[in-house]
């Protein structure tokens, strides 16, 4: 029995934790610092990226595409967790 024997896990949790990251970072840069009624954008949230904290104004998609990454995230990480956790087969 290796180590890694089963890192598709710890793989699939590293590659939401990413996403999410880099959806954080795209929204950071790219989000208006103003509402936006017109466009949608008036939903308004405080980020604090390198150490420069600022408000964002998401739409209902950025902010569902926000908590469902954080929510794929969280279950591949409990996923992860319970896979780890889980009795070894017998003849493994």
């Amino acid at each position: 029995m290796t180590l890694f024997a089963n890192v598709e896990r710890l793989l699939a949790s590293m590659v939401a934790l990413l996403l999410f990251t880099l959806n954080e970072v795209r929204m950071f840069q790219s989000m208006p610092r103003a509402a936006d009624p017109g466009d949608g954008r008036v939903h308004a949230i405080w980020m604090q990226i390198g150490g420069a904290p600022d408000q964002v104004y998401l739409s209902l998609f950025d902010l569902g595409v926000r908590w469902g990454l954080a929510g794929l995230t969280a279950a591949l990480a409990f996923w992860a967790l319970a896979e780890t956790f889980q009795p070894a087969k017998a003849g493994r």
